[in-house]
């Protein structure tokens, strides 16, 4: 097989794979995570339930690539972020971390109780904990470049993960609240981080 054909076939998969998570989510989101079956999700994604299962192997990891793929574009906003060649600023990063959560309130808002349930499945795996240390990671890589911090800079890297995380996880269980809330929240909160650590 050639090289070309190589690749020809990995971009097929890559599409069949999308097309599975596609529908998949758009599925759980009408009828919810539980009440949706693999058949119905390969019918959607004009695959065979043989096919999803050499994709996914079990329903819930679909799950896993809805938040997987959240994570990847949030690190990619902070790599570009750090990459960028200017001098970072605190309410640069601040401004930067409610970009992604005004991003997550916009995908979210129909579907906070698909997100939840994604987010713990991620709990479980553990997947979670790693998200967590690369997002300190690359926070603290960016706050050592800010100068005349009152705390270290991962320190401040975690609490500022706490803070998103936490807020996240309180808006996705809120029935009450919609996407002002968490957008308005979020920034109170970054606020008064901003006022401790300057």
């Amino acid at each position: 097989m050639t090289a070309r054909e190589l690749s020809l076939r990995a971009r097929r998969r890559q599409t069949t794979k999308a097309e599975i998570v596609r529908s998949a989510f758009a599925l759980f989101s009408k009828h919810g995570y539980e009440r949706v079956s693999v058949e119905m999700i390969a019918a959607a994604a004009g695959v065979s339930r043989a096919t999803f299962f050499n994709y996914f192997p079990q329903k819930d990891l679909i799950l896993l690539e809805l938040t997987a793929a959240r994570a990847e574009r949030i690190r990619s906003i902070l790599a570009d972020f750090r990459d960028s060649g200017g001098e970072p600023t605190i309410q640069g990063l601040l401004a930067l971390v409610m970009q992604v959560c005004e991003e997550n309130a916009r995908i979210s808002l129909r579907s906070k109780k698909l997100l939840m349930e994604a987010v713990f499945r991620q709990m479980a795996h553990g997947s979670v904990l790693i998200a967590r240390e690369q997002a300190i990671g690359s926070l603290t890589e960016i706050l050592e470049r800010i100068p005349d911090l009152r705390a270290s800079s991962k320190q401040i890297a975690e609490t500022l993960f706490s803070i998103f995380f936490a807020t996240m996880l309180e808006w996705l269980m809120r029935k009450d609240v919609g996407e002002p809330w968490l957008v308005d929240s979020m920034r109170e909160r970054f606020q008064l981080l901003l006022e401790g650590v300057q």
